[in-house]
């Protein structure tokens, strides 16, 4: 840790002729001083994120049914061109069951900031171009910024999704879903750190599982298990 440094004025007994000619020498000692305490914390590292505790079981149980209840997808809009040729680049044009100038297996969506404001497009692919057999598909998130888009999130196996209605940095959280078998769905979350999406947390949605004693269980409500660290943090509550 870099040491604060510490001015004191010192008091001269000598005569006014010999504090005159010290008067230069020590306001550029003072000069220096200050100037290798402003490179000091400059130079001195970012502190990392503060660790909080996990979110309880009872939470994340409470955010799962939250965020089910609360997603929503914006208006459906014509992908523009420059993006829809961005993606489609790389698929093989002897793909089966694939056809790159098919721009129904790219569905887009507003993200609104605001409810006038414009703050990009969530993608999701379709067919058998972008998804598997599962319906798992690929995912973008693209920002609109100073009139141009760039890509911001770029997933793969995502079944549904939808945002919140809380923000970070402006931008609505998100949480997809994906099929991860015939009886289990995990869930992630994704936050805006002011300039990409990024992990934030999920759950597993368990509608069957195996208990102690090997048997099936087929509990009333689906089981939810965190995956939330210390890193995390569940988005608060908007109120209406």
């Amino acid at each position: 840790m870099w040491t604060i440094l510490e001015f004191k004025a010192k008091i001269s007994q000598k005569s006014p002729f010999l504090n005159g000619l010290k008067g230069p020498r020590r306001a550029k000692r003072t000069s220096t001083n200050v100037l290798l305490l402003a490179t000091a914390v400059l130079l001195w590292p970012h502190t990392l994120p503060a660790q909080h505790t996990p979110p309880t079981r009872e939470e994340v149980e409470a955010f799962a049914e939250r965020a089910a209840s609360e997603q929503y997808v914006g208006k459906e809009v014509r992908l523009p061109d420059r993006i829809f040729n961005e993606l489609v680049a790389g698929i093989p044009a002897d793909y089966p069951f694939c056809h790159p100038e098919d721009r129904n297996m790219l569905v887009a969506h507003q993200i609104l900031l605001s409810s006038s404001l414009l703050g990009g497009l969530a993608i999701k692919g379709g067919g058998g171009c972008f998804c598997s057999v599962t319906g798992n598909c690929a995912f973008w998130i693209y920002q609109l910024k100073n009139g141009k888009y760039r890509l911001v999130l770029s997933r793969g196996s995502v079944q549904t999704f939808g945002f919140l209605k809380s923000q970070t940095h402006g931008y609505p959280d998100l949480v997809t879903w994906s099929h991860g078998s015939a009886t289990m769905s995990p869930a992630r979350l994704f936050r805006f750190d002011g300039n990409r999406y990024v992990a934030s947390g999920g759950w597993d949605v368990e509608f069957e599982y195996l208990g102690d004693d090997g048997q099936i269980v087929k509990p009333d409500e689906p089981r939810i298990t965190s995956h939330f660290t210390s890193k995390d943090q569940i988005p608060k509550q908007v109120k209406p």
